[in-house]
C-alpha cells in the first residue's frame, strides 16, 4: 500500500510539472520550432507565390541560385568578418578595460555609465553620428589627419568605383575598416559589463595568496585572472558571434539599405541577414520567399555548427572555483 501511494504521489508531481511547463512550451511551439519547421519547407517549394501559397513542386533550387549568387557570397564574407574580427577585438578591447575599472574604485560607476552608452543609444542615430565622423568632406577623423598634414580620405564613398577593381578594392577595404570601428565601439558596453561582472566574482583569497608570495601583476592576470574568467570569456564569445550572425541595422545605419557607400550600387557592405531581407522585400515575385527561406535556413545551419564547434573546442578549457 506504501508503495502504491508513492508512485501515485509521483505520478501527480510529474503531471503538475508538464501542466506549469505547457505555457512555455506552447508559445514556443508557436513562435520557435513552427516557424523555423515552415521556413525549412518554404525553402524546397518551387516556384513558391506568398500571397496564394501555390507552388510548383519540390526541389533544391533555390539552394543551388543562392549558393552561386556573388551578393551571397559579399554577404557572407562580410558576416564573417564581423563575426570573427570584430568581436574578438572588441573582446579584447573589453577585457582591458574591464581589468582597467576593476582595478579603481574612484568614478567607476561614472566609467560604465559612459561605456553603456552604446547600448542605450538608438542605433540609426549612432550610425549617422559615424557616417558623419567619417564624412569625406567635413567629417572628424579626416580633420584630425589633416592636422597631421595628411590628405582626406574618403571612408565612405563609392565615387568612381564602378568599372575599376582596384578603386573598387581600396572602397570596400574603407568601408571595412568604418564597420569594424563602429562594430567594436557597439560591442563594448555590453562585455565590459560582463567582464567586470565575472571578475568582481572571482574570490579574492586567490590574489592575496599571490601577493603574499609575491607573484607579479602580468602572471596574476595570466595564471588565475584569465583562466577563473574563462566560463564568462566563454559565454561573451558564443553570445557575440551569434549576435554577429544576425547583423543588419549596424550595416544600414552605416551605408543605408544600398549596403554600400554613396554611388556604388554593388551592395558591397550586405550582410546574410541583409541578403535575406532583400530577397523577402520582392515577394511577389514567383520562388522569392523560398529563395529567402533558403538562405535563413543556410544562416541557421552555420550558427548551429559554428556554436558547436566553439563548445567542442572550449571543453576542457572552462575553470571554475
Amino acid at each position: 500500500m506504501f508503495k502504491q501511494k508513492r508512485s501515485s504521489s509521483k505520478s501527480r508531481y510529474d503531471h503538475s510539472a508538464y501542466v506549469y511547463l505547457l505555457p512555455a512550451l506552447l508559445l514556443l511551439g508557436v513562435f520557435t520550432v513552427y516557424p523555423v519547421l515552415h521556413t525549412f519547407i518554404t525553402s524546397f517549394k518551387l516556384g513558391y507565390r506568398f500571397l496564394t501559397g501555390d507552388y510548383t513542386g519540390y526541389g533544391i533550387k533555390q539552394y543551388v541560385d543562392v549558393a552561386n549568387d556573388p551578393t551571397f557570397g559579399k554577404a557572407l564574407i562580410n558576416t564573417l568578418f564581423i563575426a570573427f574580427v570584430c568581436v574578438p577585438c572588441s573582446m579584447l578591447v573589453s577585457l582591458a578595460l574591464a581589468l582597467a575599472l576593476n582595478s579603481i574604485r574612484r568614478l567607476r560607476g561614472g566609467f560604465l555609465t559612459i561605456f553603456y552608452l552604446p547600448q542605450v543609444t538608438n542605433v540609426i542615430a549612432a550610425g549617422m553620428v559615424f557616417a558623419y565622423i567619417f564624412d569625406t568632406h567635413f567629417g572628424l577623423m579626416n580633420s584630425i589627419l589633416g592636422w597631421f598634414g595628411m590628405k582626406p580620405v574618403a571612408w565612405i564613398s563609392g565615387e568612381g568605383i564602378l568599372g575599376s577593381q582596384h578603386r573598387y578594392n581600396e572602397a570596400y577595404m574603407r568601408s571595412l575598416f568604418v564597420l569594424f570601428v563602429y562594430s567594436v565601439w557597439d560591442g563594448l558596453s555590453l562585455h565590459i559589463l560582463l567582464f567586470l561582472s565575472g571578475l568582481q566574482n572571482i574570490d579574492r583569497s586567490y590574489y592575496e595568496a599571490a601577493s603574499l608570495d609575491g607573484v607579479s601583476r602580468w602572471t596574476v592576470v595570466r595564471k588565475i585572472t584569465l583562466p577563473l574568467l574563462s566560463p564568462t570569456t566563454i559565454f561573451v564569445f558564443v553570445t557575440s558571434v551569434i549576435f554577429a550572425f544576425r547583423s543588419y541595422a549596424s550595416v544600414i545605419a552605416l551605408f543605408g539599405g544600398s549596403y554600400g557607400p554613396p554611388g556604388d550600387n554593388s551592395k558591397m557592405m550586405i550582410t546574410l541577414v541583409g541578403y535575406i531581407m532583400d530577397a523577402l522585400g520582392d515577394y511577389l515575385t514567383p520562388g522569392a520567399v523560398s529563395s529567402a527561406s533558403a538562405a535563413s535556413v543556410i544562416l541557421m545551419v552555420m550558427v548551429m555548427i559554428v556554436v558547436y564547434l566553439q563548445l567542442k573546442w572550449t571543453k576542457g578549457k572552462v575553470f571554475y572555483q
